[in-house]
């Protein structure tokens, strides 16, 4: 899984010498752990920042390939009312999206729909508990010998293309267990924002003086 990730990681590459929209995507998530059941909301949202790369790679004349490679937080974050306490997991991937962005408009631009599927690789994470504002638990998670951090997601947004922004809200489930005992997923309800760099403008040749 990990040189699958690193082999798509450099497609962009290979294909940033042709006609491709390419910049930076940032945005926020709204995250949770399901019990298992697909788009099952567990708790409230755990918030945290989404930022990456997006590479816009045209197929046809209203659909093209987006490849994304970005971090992303993801985990949950449930209260307990009858102990009074929070419980806080939070944790990073790297991710490498492949979408398909198809345009309802026969002109490129305007509102368009995605989806595809994602990779992941679990970074890092924190594992926090609190009780009436006070510290119970508070410990990073070790991921040293961890042999299960890789995780498939199925993903769909809807956005609006403009000029050289794109607003999208992207929905994005896991469908890997962590493991055969814990069968949450991770479930992310993305507000994503790309800003795609100018192309620049060959400057016309001058032209040759008449002898």
């Amino acid at each position: 899984m990990r040189s699958y990730l690193l082999s798509l990681l450099l497609v962009p590459c290979a294909l940033s010498a042709q006609s491709v929209r390419t910049g930076p995507r940032l945005g926020v998530g709204l995250a949770t752990i399901s019990a298992g059941q697909f788009l099952e909301w567990n708790g409230l949202p755990k918030i945290g920042p989404l930022f990456g790369w997006s590479f816009e790679i045209p197929w046809a004349a209203q659909a093209s390939f987006l490849v994304e490679p970005m971090y992303i937080t993801k985990g949950s974050l449930v209260q307990n009312a009858q102990l009074r306490t929070w419980t806080s997991n939070r944790l990073g991937y790297l991710e490498l999206p492949v979408m398909i962005k198809v345009s309802l408009q026969n002109d490129p631009g305007g509102i368009y729909l995605a989806g595809g599927a994602i990779g992941g690789l679990w970074m890092n994470g924190r594992y926090k508990v609190k009780q009436d504002g006070n510290v119970l638990t508070d410990q990073k998670y070790t991921l040293s010998g961890t042999s299960n951090r890789t995780q498939v997601s199925l993903a769909a947004g809807m956005g609006w293309d403009i000029c050289t922004s794109a607003f999208e809200v992207r929905i994005q489930q896991s469908v890997t267990p962590f493991s055969p005992v814990i069968r949450g997923q991770n479930l992310v309800v993305g507000l994503h924002y790309t800003y795609y760099l100018p192309e620049k403008k060959e400057r016309p040749r001058k032209e040759e003086e008449e002898n």
